[in-house]
This record gives C-alpha cells, sequence and structure tokens, in this order.
C-alpha cells in the first residue's frame, strides 16, 4: 500500500515570517545626533586599516557595527593589496594577504573602466587610477548585482577604488543605494547609516558637477564622512556625497522584499502546529533517484548522514522558474535579485526579510563543482509543494514530484 504525502510548510517558517513583520514596525531614528550622540574623534593615521571596515561600511575605530540589516546592500567590498597593474587588460591584481600574497588562493582580480572612482580618504579626494601603485593598501567596492564571471582566481568590477594613504587625515566610506524614509531621511539600505544633509556637504555627480539635495533619493551614493552616532541606524553629517546614478536591481529588490512584508500579517498568536503524518517523520530517502518537475528529471541527487536529501540548487530553480546568480567571492547565492539568498558552508536560508532560518544542514559544492541544498529548501523557504510516495515502511521510491506556483506563494 502506498501513500501520497504533500510536504507542507513547518510552523517555523510562519513564526520567522512574523517576527520579520514586527521588526519592520521599528521606526528608524528620526531626530539629529546630538553633541553627546556625536563621536568627537575620528579615525586616525595609526588606527589600523582593517579596523575600519565592516561588510562594506567603514567604522570609526572601536566602534561596534550594528548587525541588523533590512535589505541586501547594493555594493560589496574587500580591503586589499595590490599586487599588479595590467594597464593592457584594464586588470587590478589583489591579494587578502599580503603576507601569503603568492598563494593564488588569496588573489583577487578587478578590473576598472573609465567610469571606476578612484577616491583618498582625505575628504574624499579624487585621484586618478595611475596614482594607484604596487604595495598600496586599497577599499575596491563592487556592485553586487554585477555578474561576476565563474573563474579563478575571482574577479570583480571594480566601481569604487579608495586608496589607503598613511599621510593623510583619514575619513570613512559608504557606498550603497540611498532611499528616503518616512522623515525624508536618506537611509542606505544596509541601514547602517541615516545622511543628515548639511548646508557646507559637497554633492557632486562622477564629473564632479553639483548635483542638488532633492536628487539623492533611489540612487547610488558615495558616502565621505569623519563622525556617526552610535543610533541604529548611525546618523552622519556627510563630508562628501557622489552621485553613481540609479540601480533598478536593487530598487526591485528592496520594493519586492517591501511588499512582501506589507502582504504578510503578523500573528496574534502563536499558530497551532500542523501535525504531519506519524510515518512521515520517518520518510527513508535513501531509495531516491531523481526529482521530477514537469517533464524534466534531475537525476544528480544523494544522500547523507541522517537521512538528508541533498539536490542541486540552481538545476532546480531555474526549473522551477527563478533566476540564480553566484558570487564567487562571497560564496554566496541569490535567486529572483536576491530575495533569497544563501551562502555556502552557512546554515542560513533567508526569504525576503523574514528571520535567516536553519534546515537540516548547510549548502556544499560537490566534485561537479555544483552547490547542493537540502531538499527541505525547496518545501520549506521556496514553498513549493512535493509529491511523495512512500511504501508502508516508510521508505521513498524511485522519482519526487516538485511543482511550484507563483500565484499560490503570493
Amino acid at each position: 500500500m502506498k501513500k501520497n504525502l504533500i510536504v507542507l510548510m513547518t510552523t517555523i517558517s510562519i513564526l520567522a515570517s512574523g517576527a520579520a513583520v514586527l521588526a519592520d514596525e521599528i521606526p528608524a531614528a528620526t531626530i539629529e545626533p546630538t553633541a553627546d550622540e556625536i563621536m568627537n574623534v575620528p579615525a586616525q593615521p595609526d588606527t589600523p586599516f582593517e579596523d575600519r571596515i565592516q561588510g562594506d561600511v567603514m567604522l570609526i575605530s572601536g566602534d561596534t557595527p550594528v548587525d541588523a540589516p533590512v535589505s541586501m546592500p547594493s555594493y560589496v567590498s574587500k580591503i586589499v593589496t595590490v599586487t599588479e597593474i595590467r594597464d593592457k587588460d584594464n586588470v587590478i591584481s589583489t591579494t587578502i594577504n599580503e603576507e601569503d600574497k603568492e598563494n593564488p588562493e588569496n588573489t583577487i582580480n578587478y578590473t576598472f573602466t573609465d567610469n571606476t572612482i578612484v577616491l583618498g580618504y582625505a575628504n574624499g579626494d579624487v585621484k586618478a587610477l595611475k596614482d594607484i601603485k604596487v604595495g598600496d593598501k586599497i577599499t575596491v567596492f563592487s556592485n553586487a548585482y554585477s555578474p561576476a564571471p565563474l573563474i579563478l582566481p575571482p574577479q570583480y568590477s571594480a566601481d569604487v577604488i579608495v586608496v589607503e594613504d598613511e599621510t593623510e587625515k583619514l575619513n570613512n566610506v559608504n557606498v550603497d543605494t540611498y532611499v528616503k524614509d518616512e522623515t525624508g531621511k536618506l537611509v542606505n539600505l544596509a541601514n547602517t547609516l541615516a545622511l543628515n544633509i548639511a548646508d557646507d556637504t559637497e554633492i557632486v555627480d562622477r564629473e564632479g558637477k553639483k548635483v542638488d539635495v532633492n536628487d539623492l533619493d533611489k540612487k547610488d551614493l558615495v558616502v565621505v564622512y569623519n563622525i556617526e552616532t552610535r543610533s541604529i541606524p548611525a546618523q552622519t553629517n556627510p563630508v562628501k556625497v557622489i552621485v553613481l546614478g540609479e540601480n533598478e536591481m536593487a530598487i526591485n529588490n528592496m520594493e519586492a522584499a517591501k511588499n512582501e512584508a506589507d502582504v504578510t500579517p503578523a500573528p496574534t498568536e502563536a499558530p497551532e502546529a500542523t501535525e504531519a503524518p506519524s510515518d512521515d517523520k520517518k520518510v527513508n530517502f535513501n531509495d531516491v533517484k531523481s526529482i521530477k518537475i514537469g517533464d524534466k528529471s534531475i537525476e544528480n541527487v544523494y544522500t547523507k548522514s541522517e537521512n538528508v536529501l541533498m539536490v542541486p540548487l540552481r538545476e532546480i530553480a531555474e526549473s522551477l522558474g527563478f533566476t540564480v546568480e553566484w558570487d564567487g567571492e562571497l560564496k554566496a547565492i541569490m535567486l529572483n535579485s536576491g530575495i533569497y539568498s544563501l551562502k555556502v558552508g552557512e546554515n542560513s536560508y533567508v526569504k525576503g526579510r523574514m528571520m535567516p532560518q536553519e534546515l537540516s544542514v548547510a549548502p556544499e559544492i560537490k566534485s561537479d563543482d555544483l552547490t547542493y541544498v537540502p531538499f527541505e529548501y525547496f518545501t520549506e523557504i521556496i514553498e513549493a509543494k512535493a509529491n511523495i510516495e512512500v511504501d508502508e515502511e516508510g521508505a521513498a521510491h524511485g522519482t519526487i514530484e516538485l511543482t511550484f506556483s507563483d500565484t499560490d506563494n503570493k
């Protein structure tokens, strides 16, 4: 006797959704920073370079970074040391470990163009690409939505390069998409920095032409500043703002995440758990040979210890109609321009603004260079429906049918 089981979204997913909505109700800081809130000692030249950056946000020495992003930052950054400049190929070769720079595993290549902005840390003064020398320590900001070729060593675009010069007074730099909040204050997508534009703030475009302060909403900005409050998000009066332009993918990602949060009601009480059939808990996946999506059969599946069925992420996701992007530097995968995200080796799966969720195991890359995730990723995070046939002993055999309806999951 065989049974057909429909895999349901678990209670933890529902709770995570509710927690995300409640978190969104916390208003951003709306007051101007006071003298007591502002740290009056900017970063000094003798501060270790690495101590002034966390993720893509430069921090004043001794400050504690706030880990409360509300959306994916539009730019990722890395502190590296220049090892070679190939003008012919428009490539700057760098290392993440100056003491082991000959190791190819530490190499990152950055491509530059005429649009690449090069700045110094003294008031964001504009430099030229020719000013960069072998041995310089630089921070490179790359657009998180730009495609990166799957090659070794990894290669990314250099959109903004900030050059370390220990003879100069050091400021801080943030590159991200900035959006006006309900108070009219510009806040970056990472929710780490809010701007209080002063009359003496220099606002220019790539060519150095003045830009009106009212034209900064939903634009990618390079923000140079020297002091910030310890609020969430931190507030600053920027020294200089450079407008990079619009980032359509980042805005679409933000609006999609906001719409998803708006239509997901916060539960007034914890929902009751749906008790799955008892023999569902004993399903044995060892004999599962493939995943079927429509007419397509995906056969490169395997089981790990503790009976976890692992399946290829990209092949299944694309078969269900999702777009898939790979960030080789971060070993991160984004579905539908970042609405869903995960990292190889980290048991943390993100959907929109929901709290990250743990599954049976973390994503992993096998010898075929494909990324595999536990099958439950598609039933609990993506919320696809699976038809699993099991025998009386709870063993699944042959093929699992997987379906997904975008309409059903809105």
